[in-house]
């Protein structure tokens, strides 16, 4: 095993304690969940059952050592096998959950350029599906599986739109062009089927599952933020509770140009905290698709980070995060037909890639005016150290509304002011109108750009980050009881949501704000992932698990009162985990 974590601990006397502490919530798995596509039948889960977790005899999230396994031809015929012990191999995969030891767990997959690319596709599925299940179905169990329920309604109107996108990408690959390396959409969509089967047992089909099954549902759930308020999800929480603050981002060069610094924090429903460090190394034409090789932050299931951030062998490391939209116009131009969805397109322009405006110019296209998002795309592949920052080329933003990509070469911006950060509010004119942004901002400076809390704490302490220790220290704070940008006409007069790692979780129940957003929530930052120029080049990353802890307490299932309502299957129970900067056992050249 080649892991390596963090080689600072708690102090000893605490290291036995925790050990004790850190077991997961347990559950029982479904006894056939695996062939039934539960999110469409509005299945309910008990939250309120503790039961022992079938894990073949192993403590759940303890692992150490790695699982392989390997889809090889077996007299003619793709088998999954255990190990990598086989004579023609199409994909090995690897997969270790630490969750209970890190806060993650591990999957490296990798296909071999022998096999045919949508044979790989398929395979690295299966793999994932294959060597994930339990994890896997830990994490439907908490978002997926009773997301219709008491949103019937709702959700009839959802499977409509998904049915009917469905069919337009079954009809449009039918007739893609040959020469068109875009439309390797169905690899993607190839891939999220073997997930599906590797993870259901189905039979080996190496064709696209177009039925709306729960991977499906998981993959596309940062499309669901714009189709719950088309479709008036009545009792939408994201909606209500966040204020469309889902992530924090920050690029930033060092002193003398010795670094430049990339990271992200995410901020979601806490009932996501079961996260997935991954791998995926394709053996696709190295030529087409440069980006062959990917590390991400994600989740189990999902294909790509939906974090999002992803390091890339094509020298580009790429996140984001995501933008309300307050023009409900606006949504009526979200249309089911002729678009391919946000997370799919992603996946592409990561592949394709050479520089930051070629991602730009794919990920354009087809756009769906869904996972309506900020992009930062860097080019580490034009980067050096302690010589000067090119004119064009190094950095660009891009933005996505319904109907509207707007995208820059930001290279000046960040070479003049030495960071670009990012907090869910529009940087360029026309998307912060078209979405009114702009006009919110007037109205209350939570929605300004320059004036939000996290705008001014950003521009405050970004000259302090000067190397990694200082970048985690930044995007880990959350200081609200004393910082006054995290204060408020509230009651108790401040936040902990105005920070640049929030914890919604910590404000009281009873208190006044401003606005719901301000307030007691199950929303709160639960990562942070940073990486520079040295790390980069090994595709790694420095990864925190779990909401931040430290000037604010630890968070802890068993004194959180989001317990009785929030699913946290497989979860541990107290989150204070330590960063790890983890090296990957597969060989990325």
């Amino acid at each position: 095993m080649r892991g390596n974590t963090s080689s600072r601990t708690p102090n000893n006397h605490c290291v036995v304690l925790l050990l004790l502490l850190r077991f997961c919530n347990p559950i029982q798995l479904l006894s056939s969940p695996y062939r039934n596509n539960l999110w469409t039948e509005s299945k309910s889960i008990d939250n309120s059952k503790e039961k022992q977790i079938d894990n073949g005899g192993k403590q759940f999230g303890w692992d150490s050592n790695y699982s392989y396994k390997s889809v090889c031809l077996v007299d003619g015929k793709p088998t999954v096998v255990d190990g990598f012990d086989c004579r023609y191999q199409i994909a090995v995969g690897r997969y270790k959950n630490a969750i209970n030891m890190t806060g993650w767990s591990f999957l490296e997959v990798e296909t071999k350029p022998e096999a045919e690319p949508e044979m790989q596709a398929y395979a690295a599925g299966i793999l994932e599906g294959t060597l994930t299940r339990h994890t896997l179905e830990l994490h439907l169990m908490n978002v997926v599986y009773d997301y219709c329920t008491d949103y019937q309604t709702y959700c009839d109107k959802l499977k409509l739109y998904l049915k009917q996108n469905l069919e337009y990408v079954q009809e449009r690959l039918a007739k893609a062009p040959a020469d068109d390396p875009f439309w390797q959409v169905k690899r993607v969509y190839l891939q999220m089927t073997g997930v599906w089967h590797g993870f259901s047992g189905a039979p080996f089909d190496v064709s696209i599952d177009f039925s709306l099954n729960p991977i499906l549902m998981l993959n596309s759930r940062g499309e669901f933020f714009e189709l719950e308020l088309k479709f008036n999800r009545s009792k939408g929480r994201r909606d209500e509770a966040t204020g469309g603050g889902r992530c924090s981002g920050l690029v930033k060069v060092a002193p003398n140009n010795s670094d430049i610094l990339f990271s992200h924090v995410t901020m979601w429903g806490l009932e996501n905290l079961i996260r997935v460090l991954k791998v995926y190394k394709f053996g696709y034409d190295r030529t087409l698709y440069p980006g062959h090789t990917t590390t991400v932050s994600s989740y189990p299931g999902l294909l790509y980070s939906g974090d999002d951030f992803a390091l890339l062998s094509s020298g580009l490391a790429v996140l984001e995060t995501t933008m309300k939209i307050f023009n409900r116009t606006l949504l009526e131009q979200i249309k089911a037909t002729g678009v391919i969805h946000g997370w799919v397109r992603a996946i592409v322009a990561n592949r394709m890639a050479r520089t930051a405006r070629e991602w730009c110019h794919i990920f354009k296209r087809f756009n769906s005016g869904t996972y309506s998002n900020q992009w930062l795309i860097v080019g580490y592949n034009k980067f050096k150290p302690y010589t000067q920052l090119p004119d064009h080329g190094l950095f660009y933003v891009l933005e996505q509304m319904p109907t509207l990509i707007v995208y820059k070469d930001m290279t000046q911006w960040l070479k003049q002011k030495g960071y670009f950060a990012s907090y869910n509010i529009p940087f360029f004119q026309k998307i912060s109108r078209i979405s009114e942004f702009e006009q919110k901002g007037h109205e209350f400076e939570w929605f300004s750009w320059k004036n939000c809390p996290r705008g001014k704490i950003f521009a405050r302490d970004q000259h302090n980050v000067v190397d990694m220790d200082s970048l985690t220290k930044l995007m880990r704070y959350n200081d609200y009881t004393h910082d006054p940008f995290s204060h408020c006409k509230c009651s108790p007069p401040f936040t902990a949501e105005a920070a640049i790692s929030t914890r919604g979780d910590l404000n009281p129940a009873n208190g006044t704000y401003e606005m719901s957003a301000m307030g007691h929530a199950n929303h709160a930052a639960f990562d942070y992932k940073g990486t520079g120029y040295k790390l980069f080049n090994k595709l790694q990353f420095r990864a925190w698990s779990g909401p931040t802890y430290g000037k604010v307490p630890v968070f802890d299932w068993r004194t959180s009162d989001l317990a009785p309502t929030v699913k946290h299957y497989g979860h541990p129970l107290r989150w204070e985990f330590l960063p790890v900067e983890y090296e990957w056992e597969t060989i990325l050249n």
